[in-house]
């Protein structure tokens, strides 16, 4: 329902916001799911937080972590400001995506996945996710992968 990245600033509170949006997604559906990209809303935090400027291995700048941060906003402004109640699941794929650092396959596989779920949604198509079906590229129903069978 909604995607955070870093390259599209976003603002929480105020006409347009993210909390007038995720209302807006309750009110209608009763349901959303939030994606937020790693970097994304790095100002808000930073805002709560003492500045640090720590460096990865590969001398890249620390990013803070705006899951936390972002799931108490939301929980604050909804309970506290809008008097909503709503029910609300914090997930941290990070470390349960992968045990072990990612080979080339892995980055040509992803790329390849990518690319596939650009071209879906270029053509107009939603709903859907990409997989290989028979060693090809599929674009995949989301009500077909995710039925029990």
């Amino acid at each position: 329902d909604c995607c955070l990245i870093p390259e599209s600033p976003f603002y929480l509170e105020g006409p347009g916001g993210l909390f007038e949006f995720i209302e807006r997604q309750l009110k209608e559906n009763g349901h959303m799911v939030i994606v937020v990209a790693e970097g994304a809303g790095q100002e808000f935090v930073a805002q709560s937080m003492p500045a640090v400027d720590e460096k990865d291995a590969s001398g890249n700048r620390l990013l803070l972590d705006i899951g936390l941060w972002l799931t108490q906003k939301i929980k604050d402004h909804f309970t506290k400001v809008q008097k909503m109640m709503i029910n609300m699941k914090y997930i941290d794929p990070t470390y349960m995506i992968r045990a072990i650092p990612s080979n080339g396959s892995d980055n040509i596989y992803c790329t390849l996945l990518a690319h596939s779920a650009v071209h879906g949604a270029m053509a107009g198509f939603t709903g859907f996710t990409v997989g290989p079906v028979n060693s090809r590229h599929a674009y995949i129903p989301i009500a077909v992968s995710s039925a029990s069978h």
